[in-house]
Parts: C-alpha cells; sequence; structure tokens
C-alpha cells in the first residue's frame, strides 16, 4: 500500500484560474512603476534651481529621444534579421484547428 497524500492531476483550466489573481497583481504594480518614477523627477527638479533644471531638463529629453530612437532602429533591425512570428504563421495555416475558448476564459480576459 502505498502511503502519502494521493497524487493530483491539475488541468490547463485550472492553472489558468490560479495565476489570475497573480497575473492581475504583476499589472497593477506594472502601471504604478510609470506615475512614481516621474513624480520622483518632478520633486526632484522642483528642488533645483531654475537655471540649474532647464539645462537638466534639456539634457534629459534629448536622452530620452535619443535612447528611443536607437531603440526604434535596433528593433527594425532584428525583425527584419529574425523575422518573428513566422513560424507560428506556418503552423497556423498547416492547422485550423482553433483553441475553444470558455466563457470563463472571455470573463477573465474581459477583467484583464
Amino acid at each position: 500500500m502505498r502511503k502519502g497524500p494521493p497524487s493530483q492531476c491539475v488541468d490547463q483550466s485550472e492553472v489558468k484560474y490560479f495565476q489570475f489573481p497573480g497575473e492581475l497583481l504583476m499589472r497593477m504594480l506594472k502601471m504604478l512603476i510609470l506615475p512614481l518614477v516621474v513624480s520622483s523627477l518632478m520633486s526632484g527638479l522642483a528642488a533645483l534651481d531654475a537655471k540649474c533644471s532647464s539645462r537638466l531638463g534639456l539634457i534629459t529629453v534629448s536622452y530620452y529621444l535619443w535612447t528611443t530612437f536607437v531603440a526604434v532602429v535596433v528593433g527594425i533591425v532584428m525583425v527584419s534579421i529574425i523575422h518573428p512570428g513566422g513560424a507560428a504563421q506556418k503552423e497556423d495555416s498547416e492547422d485550423s484547428g482553433k483553441p475553444i475558448m470558455s466563457s470563463a476564459d472571455a470573463l477573465l480576459d474581459l477583467i484583464r
């Protein structure tokens, strides 16, 4: 005889239901990041004098624009080299079966 807890098999839908609260928490934390960063930058700039803050603001905006431009160029180059999603498109064209969505999945997507 076997002693110990019985082995349990967890269904994929049960895993989705258990991970839903954690996913909501992570999304809420991600939404808090930008306002916290912006408010800390604003309070830091408010403590400086006008001449220093204008120069620092100009440097910050130019740095932001430059890094955004570099990120866009790197992203375009990487997409043209790697072709992400190409294999998934081939699989979708070969396999016509789509996953079945339940009403609970639709409700969880609506809450997300």
